[in-house]
Order: structure tokens, then C-alpha cells, then sequence
């Protein structure tokens, strides 16, 4: 099911082709980098990433399961250094890019009781809420270890036109975490919504890695 859904994205995404070419959005990151988003008919080239996979998420600092991704991100920002950049657009409209740059300065300001409500409302099933002990626990000793965020991250109003770009190309209605994954040629090859697991994203960067999709 996850797969035929992927397809349909990609399809939806890939048909807005005729006005997305020629479109671009100049982008600052909350420690000033400039990053440059080109339209292709495939999917969108970032620069100055070209010849690397590239992840966009967009996510809340109020959502659970985009907090819960946060040690996921920095390992493989870590791991794939030289051949990955992962890209984080906060979506909330009232946060500013000095609050933002400042909630991300120290581990400890993520909220675990975002996570808690996450938990008791929406793990509904037991496997699901056994699927999240491990995240959980990565968090908090993510929170403890005083490690930074090491990815780009970008506040909503610095983003909100190519969030809407986005929203368009890929119909997304702006429910998060919402992925994009291009790979090294910008091409559009997998839209997630909801939380991938760390090895979900591991199987996505080693396929890509595997066709040699690193240079444009």
C-alpha cells in the first residue's frame, strides 16, 4: 500500500512539470546559508547541494513524531556527511526565525510532553506504541547529550512561498513530517508522510547510493 501510494505522489508531483521549470525560491537557513531551489520536470535541483541526495522535510517544533525524527536526521546527517544534506522547513506561520534559531540552540528545549500527547492520542494499537520505545529513548538521550541539530533548518517565514510550491506539486495538504527525497540529479523519487524509521530512510539513501544517482 505505502508503495502504490509513493507511485501516486510521484505522479502528482512530476505532472506539474509545465509551470514548475522555470520557477526558483532563494531560501535562507536560520544561520544565514542561502539555499537556491530550482523547478525541474522531474523535481527540484537545491543548490549549492547538486550531486547530493537531498532530504526536504517539513515539520513542527509542536509535532511529536517530527521531534522524534530529530536523532534519525542527525546520525545520517552525520553517517552520509559528504553525499547527503538534509533540509528542515519549520511550517508553523506565528514562529519567527530568531525563536526558531533559538529553540534549536539547545537539545533541551524539544518538549517530550509534545511526544507524550503523541503517544496517548494517536499510538492507538500496541505495536505502534512498541514501535515508538526506541525513538523515544533516542530522543531523550539525544536531549541529554547536548549533540546540536547538525542539518539545515528553516523557518516558515523565510519558506512560505516554496512551501506553497510544494504544496501545489505534490498535493500535500499540510500534514507532517512530510518528506521529500531527490536524489543527486534533483529528481523527485519518494514523498513520505508520516515518520520513517531510521532504517526506512537508511534503505532509501543506500538504494540511491546503489544506482549511482550522485551528480547532475
Amino acid at each position: 500500500m505505502k508503495k502504490i501510494l509513493t507511485i501516486l505522489l510521484l505522479l502528482i508531483f512530476t505532472s506539474h512539470h509545465l509551470q514548475a521549470v522555470d520557477d526558483e525560491f532563494s531560501v535562507q537557513t536560520v544561520d544565514g546559508k542561502i539555499l537556491k531551489f530550482q523547478g525541474t520536470d522531474k523535481g527540484i535541483i537545491t543548490s549549492p547541494y547538486q550531486g547530493k541526495i537531498v532530504f526536504v522535510e517539513f515539520w513542527g517544533t509542536w509535532c511529536g513524531p517530527c521531534l522524534l525524527s530529530i536523532p534519525h536526521h542527525v546520525k545520517l546527517q552525520e553517517k552520509y556527511k559528504d553525499k547527503l544534506r538534509i533540509v528542515a522547513i519549520e511550517t508553523t506561520p506565528s514562529l519567527t526565525r530568531d525563536q526558531l534559531t533559538k529553540y534549536i540552540s539547545d537539545p533541551k528545549n524539544i518538549d517530550m510532553k509534545k511526544v507524550s500527547w503523541f503517544v496517548q492520542n494517536k499510538a492507538r494499537t500496541p505495536d505502534m506504541k512498541k514501535s515508538l520505545e526506541s525513538p523515544i529513548e533516542e530522543l531523550k538521550q539525544f536531549r541529554a547529550s547536548g549533540k546540536k541539530i547538525n542539518f539545515d533548518v528553516i523557518a516558515y517565514a523565510d519558506a512560505g512561498i516554496f512551501i506553497d510550491y510544494i504544496a501545489q506539486r505534490a498535493e500535500w495538504r499540510g500534514t507532517i513530517p512530510f518528506l521529500l527525497v531527490l536524489d543527486g540529479q534533483g529528481n523527485a523519487i519518494d514523498m513520505i508522510p508520516g515518520m520513517p524509521s531510521e532504517k526506512d530512510l537508511e534503505d532509501i539513501i543506500q538504494k540511491i547510493l546503489k544506482k549511482g544517482k550522485l551528480s547532475v
